[in-house]
């Protein structure tokens, strides 16, 4: 029988107080962030109800309401299942961008064919951003504890930064400076065009009203953004 929560919390909270965390060899990874020694904190134990997750039902969703506004800059590709949209908060990295469904679903609520359609845009959006940009791969990460509207994170480091690789990309896109939203959109809707020749769909423009928009400021301290 599959342990419960309280159960899984019971027994790892018992192993650390008689031996302690696990040894991780994290700080000798090249890909490590900081220096020094960190702490791991006490373990909380689990909640007897999940918080609920923004744009639940579709309600106040920021990415149904962002992907519809007729002034907005947010999308800069669609078809008739699947968009691309720029981060909310500018970037540090090369290329970021979220690949969502456009009607308002999580992951276990798509259809067979809105699945396969996901999987071969996964693949094309790294075909295109290798073939337009100079990045090796791309990186993709899904949470979804903050949002209900299922959103892939798709990023990409520099090629030959290989400090960045790996597990803790996300972690360095939070601690380097950010570049310029303009240019990071320029690039994506490079990125965008290559991927309508490889998988169809329609380039979405930037209006001329969100171009003359400043940016929007980033979320605050611990706001979640996944």
């Amino acid at each position: 029988m599959p342990e419960t929560p309280q159960r899984w919390y019971a027994r790892v909270s018992a192993a650390i107080g008689a031996n302690g965390y696990r040894h991780a060899d994290l700080t000798q990874w090249r890909s490590w962030p900081w220096t020094g020694t960190l702490t791991p904190k006490p373990l909380d134990p689990p909640v007897d109800e999940e918080p609920q997750r923004s744009g639940v039902g579709g309600a106040d969703c920021m990415q149904c309401a962002s992907s519809q506004d007729p002034d907005g800059d947010y999308l800069i590709w669609r078809d008739e299942t699947w968009m691309l949209g720029m981060p909310f908060e500018p970037s540090s990295l090369p290329f970021k961008v979220f690949l969502m469904p456009r009607r308002h679903a999580d992951l276990a609520d798509l259809t067979p064919v809105e699945a396969a359609r996901q999987g071969e845009l996964l693949v094309a959006i790294e075909q295109a951003a290798c073939a337009v940009l100079d990045v090796p791969r791309i990186q993709v990460a899904r949470w979804g504890d903050g949002t209900e509207h299922l959103h892939w994170w798709l990023y990409a480091r520099p090629t030959g930064q290989l400090q960045l690789r790996g597990t803790f990309l996300s972690h360095w896109d939070d601690l380097l400076p950010a570049g310029d939203p303009v240019t990071a959109r320029a690039d994506s809707e490079l990125v965008a065009a290559r991927l309508l020749q490889l998988a169809g769909g329609e380039l979405v423009q930037r209006s001329r009203s969100a171009a003359d928009r400043p940016a929007a400021d980033p979320p605050a301290p611990g706001q979640p953004t996944a």
